[in-house]
């Protein structure tokens, strides 16, 4: 069955107004006789207005264009179908020859297609001559992008392809027949919306291999029971199996009506939704309008002022988000007082609406929706807190209340509900292999694999730390459920975001240079873990000159690691204490952490040393009294560490290379450190690798 069955007559005649049209009574042709009403037949309207003369705007598709655009322009009819109906040929695409000043002057006169082309133009284009080339295509999808099929349209100026733009229409337009894509729903509570969405569900659960399929599966200690949303109630679980929905939400204020040790009794009889926060509100009407009975909510399901409780619930959060049948992902709330059931904007501003010529003669309404402007929900509510990634990461099937529409996520696919157009949106799903039953995740990883697998952390822990949390001792909770996934592939400790596993590679995680805070006062994870300061990071290196598995990369030696785990209940989860012993070269540095690029030096008197028939000796121009740069410097955040020393963890002779950590001692303790930053190599540095070989390494502890 199609993922998006026909809207009802109501909908219908919504959806006819979800893009303003600009109507008259009459039109005025050239020959200055009215023409017929928008009501009247087409053939009746044949003298539309000419490029340069005002266009008095009728409801049809016809008239958004000028008579040239629509006689001998692509909207001509044969011209149109010619270009529309070889998207899947080898086909050069329609072409023409035009002037700026022509286009000029027909969108000042309201012709769309003359405006868009007008737009293109950038001073660096002198001659007024412009050929003008379209071509028509069919998505690969090999980006992601949905619907399957949707239809793009390039935009070539002067011979060079100058922009693309997804093709879609209304659901009742003539044109439906030839496009595939929709617009967009608006009314995400909808009995039509809800359809779609239902669909979508039973496509995945179906049709979808690489997605888990629902099983019987144990409810979670408590959830809220649905069947009567005028009167939900806590339902503690005894093991019984029954489908749940989950939701993932922000908070985003204090909800005074939650579950606390006191209410509990009273909860289990009856939970009064008034006084619940509207988005609750809202998930508990959408559980029971898909049917399904049991909803999970942590303000609900998790005793608030019990902290062994909430520590047991915590820890099973990869259970209940993995199994639950579908998670409901309020994405556009800001508070849960917001809800999301509401209907959605209708504008699209950055989108051009264009005649379509269909082939049986009718004219049919086409949009252009710019690619480089889709959503990509990076500045939705939800997608700047913490918690509610791995809610994403580790749920299923995911409806998603978008800003904008409503969505489905899955294993398998991101698409708008109802067949909108969806362009790709990254990093949304971790590596199937991860999401396998522990019977089918192999001892040993093929390279492609471990490869994959890698990367899927570093973009985890790049976008987990660009969120924030309400509790900042949450850093390596909120975390903790992905992380569980991550061990179970990799089979390695976990040290407060580290892996024993790649333990040197993953020391040289580094902060971006756009974001620097202040280190948090309270302790929440030692120095060298980046659970320990604030702001984006990336999560070690990545630069196959320092691959460990290479010959000619040498490392320091790592003594000892470990980590003390703040509750037995949460072992991936909060910390209390961190030690890293390493044999390494410890060399006394400078450098300028408040620099918008900050260097790593050699100080002033410091000799570099020479080792012996090395090919990258220094020369004597390096001895001199100037500092010697020897590395690029990213401060962990913002520091007052004065007198620092320089820790060479990885490095390559042969590529003269080195990434390590920048070191501040931690007062009268002797050979104990703190990190406080990272450094790697400049490229164009003389006298390579020479300032750090030939030295002793030393016994020291980083805390």
């Amino acid at each position: 069955m199609p993922c998006s069955p026909p809207l009802f007559q109501s909908v219908r005649h919504y959806v006819r107004h979800l893009f303003p049209t600009r109507r008259s009574a009459s039109v005025t042709s050239r020959k200055g006789q009215t023409a017929p009403a928008a009501n009247e037949s087409a053939k009746e309207q044949a003298n539309p207005a000419a490029p340069g003369e005002p266009i008095e705007y009728d409801s049809t598709p016809r008239f958004l264009v000028c008579n040239s655009c629509w006689e001998t322009g692509l909207f001509a009819q044969a011209l149109f179908q010619d270009a529309w109906t070889s998207q899947r040929a080898s086909y050069t695409g329609f072409s023409h020859a035009t002037t700026w000043d022509k286009l000029q002057t027909s969108s000042k006169s309201g012709c769309q297609w003359c405006s868009l082309v007008l737009s293109t133009r950038t001073p660096a284009i002198q001659q007024d001559a412009v050929q003008v080339a379209v071509q028509f295509r069919v998505s690969s999808g090999t980006n992601g992008e949905t619907p399957k099929g949707v239809q793009i349209m390039v935009l070539g100026i002067n011979g060079v392809p100058h922009s693309s733009y997804y093709v879609y229409t209304k659901r009742d337009d003539p044109s439906a027949s030839s496009i595939v894509a929709r617009d967009k729903l608006i009314q995400v509570n909808s009995p039509e919306a809800r359809a779609m969405a239902q669909e979508c569900i039973l496509q995945c659960v179906r049709k979808h291999g690489r997605c888990l399929a629902p099983h019987d599966t144990a409810l979670p200690t408590r959830v809220v029971d649905c069947s009567d949303p005028r009167n939900p109630k806590l339902h503690l679980s005894s093991g019984e199996k029954a489908p749940y929905v989950a939701l993932s939400y922000v908070w985003g204020e204090t909800q005074s009506n939650r579950l606390t040790t006191a209410n509990v009794d009273a909860y289990l009889r009856r939970i009064d939704p008034n006084l619940l926060p509207r988005t609750i509100q809202d998930a508990i009407e959408t559980t029971h309008s898909f049917g399904l009975q049991y909803l999970w909510v942590d303000a609900l399901c998790i005793l608030q002022d019990d902290r062994d409780d909430r520590a047991h619930e915590i820890a099973q959060m990869r259970s209940i988000f993995r199994q639950a049948y579908f998670t409901i992902i309020a994405a556009s709330a800001q508070k849960a007082s917001d809800g999301f059931l509401h209907d959605r904007p209708a504008t699209t501003p950055h989108d051009v609406t264009l005649p379509f010529r269909c082939a049986d003669g009718n004219v049919g309404t086409m949009f252009l929706s710019p690619i480089w402007r889709q959503y990509d929900g990076s500045t939705e509510p939800v997608n700047q807190r913490a918690w509610c990634l791995e809610e994403r990461l580790l749920s299923p099937r995911a409806l998603v209340y978008a800003s904008h529409t409503l969505q489905f996520h899955c294993q398998t696919a991101v698409v708008n509900v109802g067949d909108a157009v969806c362009g790709p949106i990254a990093g949304q799903r971790l590596p199937d292999l991860l999401l396998r039953a522990d019977s089918e995740i192999p001892t040993v990883f093929i390279p492609s694999d471990h490869r994959s697998l890698r990367w899927a952390w570093v973009d985890v822990v790049g976008d987990y730390t660009q969120r924030a949390t309400t509790k900042p001792g949450d850093k390596l909770v909120a975390l903790a459920a992905v992380a569980e996934l991550f061990q179970r592939a990799w089979n390695s400790d976990y040290l407060a975001g580290l892996w024993r596993a790649s333990l040197l590679r993953d020391l040289l995680w580094y902060k971006s240079l756009e974001t620097r805070f202040a280190r948090p006062t309270r302790y929440r994870a030692p120095s060298w873990s980046w659970a320990a300061v604030d702001g984006h990071v990336l999560a070690g290196s990545a630069d196959d000159r320092l691959d460990p598995d290479v010959d000619a990369t040498r490392r320091c030696e790592v003594l000892a690691c470990e980590v003390v785990p703040a509750t037995p209940l949460l072992p991936l989860g909060k910390v209390v204490s961190g030690t890293l012993r390493l044999r390494a070269v410890l060399l006394e540095a400078t450098w300028n952490p408040d620099s918008p690029t900050p260097d790593l030096f050699m100080p002033e008197g410091a000799t570099p040393t020479v080792t012996p028939g090395h090919p990258e000796s220094p020369t004597s121009s390096l001895y001199t009294t100037e500092p010697i740069h020897i590395g690029c410097a990213y401060p962990d955040s913002l520091e007052d560490a004065s007198e620092i020393w320089a820790v060479p963890v990885l490095w390559n002779e042969s590529a003269q290379y080195a990434a390590g950590l920048i070191v501040a001692s931690m007062g009268d303790e002797e050979g104990v450190f703190r990190r406080v930053g990272y450094f790697h190599s400049p490229e164009d540095s003389p006298g390579g690798l020479s300032w750090m070989l030939g030295h002793e390494p030393q016994e020291m502890t980083i805390v």
